[in-house]
């Protein structure tokens, strides 16, 4: 059987190698399926064209990740798709259908959801397509309409234990050469670039993070020989000459990040690499470290989120303000660069702490910092009260994102005057003359057009 897996196109100054779909198909090849991935987004794909070209390849089944910000997109998209291809089915898998899988599919044409961890409930449902049957209820994490377009939900979510038991990303289905120089993380040494996990899940319960809906609380990591292979394996058939680790956490099982980092000294391998999405900055020290400069780390990203600590606690953040400068202290000694996330109008937010979380961003040792505004995630308990309200089908899905305009307010500080204190954030940090070197230095030409991009996303959106 045929299998399409799509990722829409929406605008966004990110584009990189969907993870996700590639572990499906490489999944779905396991079970016997053929497996085309379409990664629209970064193709530049509208959707008409999109669909044209899923009329001429016919496919059996059609599966697509979905994300908040283009849930929009993703469901103009099936419109499109079921009114060329009205008997093809549709799945729909991703953190948004995970947290909302009952509205994913009432307010779209798809035909089925599929929540959490995908390999395991995409090929049981392929499967089941391909031999005829019509049962579904005993697949984990799915949710389909019946011949009354009533909504049942199956068995419950099931996840993978042993990581080391999925086979990689279909890594020849998803060009890594064509990909643009638009990184997570804005910046390279250099490329291609590749971004790779090494573990799934987090065991802290943030309340603005909703990785908990897609991998749950409990993390499961790869063998260091497993994820270094991938990394030799891409450097030899794919030329990539830098990783990007998008765990949610990398560095919590310290053993984890050491044995991985020894691994790739032992291979003698000539790679750089980077954790744009953040890791724990109390999980850090001299040692660890150490190994991970000696390997080829140059970046590591820290949410710090808030400069008041009583934000932190509210946010259950599980992180004291008074040990972020030591241990930044100790990631600049080790010669590994810097970069801070902090949010904006988190729950609680006033005039005040936000100039606490200003005034420690530009006193911490930071290369860099990224002040996002804060968006009530589906998923989220913030969410839940959020949205209790509201219709799910008016929220204004393409801005509830941390880039986009503001769609939450706190209760003393309105959208306008956050949009101030957000760009207040990025200048007073960034015109320093020592900053601002040092960020000019490290732009390639082939990646200002998504600097730009992201820029105004950033400063001029709001």
């Amino acid at each position: 059987m045929k299998v399409a897996l799509i990722q829409p196109y929406f605008d966004s100054h990110i584009i990189v190698p969907p993870l996700g779909l590639g572990y499906l198909a490489s999944a779905l090849r396991e079970h016997g399926h053929s497996v085309i991935i379409i990664d629209a987004l970064a193709k530049a794909l509208p959707p008409e064209r999109l669909v044209e070209f899923l009329k001429k390849e016919a496919p059996d089944l059609i599966g697509m990740t979905v994300y908040s910000t283009y849930y929009s997109q993703a469901r103009d998209l099936i419109n499109l798709i079921k009114g060329s291809l009205p008997d093809t089915p549709v799945v729909v898998g991703g953190p948004h259908v995970s947290a909302l899988p009952n509205f994913s599919l009432s307010n779209s044409r798809a035909d089925f959801a599929i929540t959490g961890e995908g390999e395991q409930p995409l090929c049981l449902l392929a499967d089941t397509i391909r031999d005829g049957r019509a049962e579904f209820a005993y697949i984990p994490g799915i949710y389909y309409k019946d011949n009354n377009s009533s909504i049942i939900k199956g068995a419950a979510s099931d996840f993978a234990e042993n990581l080391d038991d999925l086979k990689w990303p279909a890594w020849d289905l998803l060009g890594l050469s064509k990909y643009p120089a638009a990184p997570h993380g804005a910046f390279y040494k250099r490329f291609p670039v590749a971004p790779i996990i090494t573990t799934r899940g987090c065991v802290y319960d943030c309340q603005f993070c909703a990785s908990k809906v897609i991998w749950s609380q409990k993390l499961r990591k790869r063998s260091s020989r497993n994820v270094v292979d991938e990394m030799e394996h891409l450097v030899r058939n794919y030329k990539v000459r830098e990783f990007h680790i998008e765990d949610d956490n990398f560095t919590f099982y310290r053993d984890h990040a050491y044995q991985i980092c020894e691994e790739i000294i032992k291979r003698d391998m000539d790679v750089v690499w980077a954790c744009p999405n953040g890791v724990r900055i109390d999980a850090l020290d001299e040692g660890l470290l150490r190994v991970m400069k000696k390997s080829g780390c140059y970046l590591l990203a820290f949410g710090i989120e808030s400069g008041s600590q009583m934000i932190l606690d509210r946010m259950t953040k599980r992180l004291s303000l008074g040990i972020i400068s030591d241990k930044l202290e100790l990631v600049k000694k080790s010669g590994i660069e810097t970069w801070g996330f902090f949010i904006i109008g988190l729950p609680g937010e006033t005039e005040i702490t936000v100039q606490e979380t200003i005034a420690l961003a530009k006193k911490l040792p930071l290369d860099r910092a990224q002040f996002c505004r804060f968006a009530p995630l589906p998923g989220t308990s913030i969410f839940i009260e959020w949205a209790k309200d509201r219709d799910l089908s008016e929220i204004d899905w393409p801005n509830l994102n941390y880039s986009g305009k503001g769609v939450y307010n706190t209760e003393g500080l309105s959208s306008q005057r956050l949009a101030f204190l957000q760009k207040q954030a990025f200048r007073e940090f960034y015109l320093r003359p020592l900053i601002l070197i040092k960020i000019l230095t490290k732009i390639r030409l082939r990646q200002i057009k998504w600097l730009i991009k992201r820029f105004k996303a950033y400063i001029f959106t709001n």
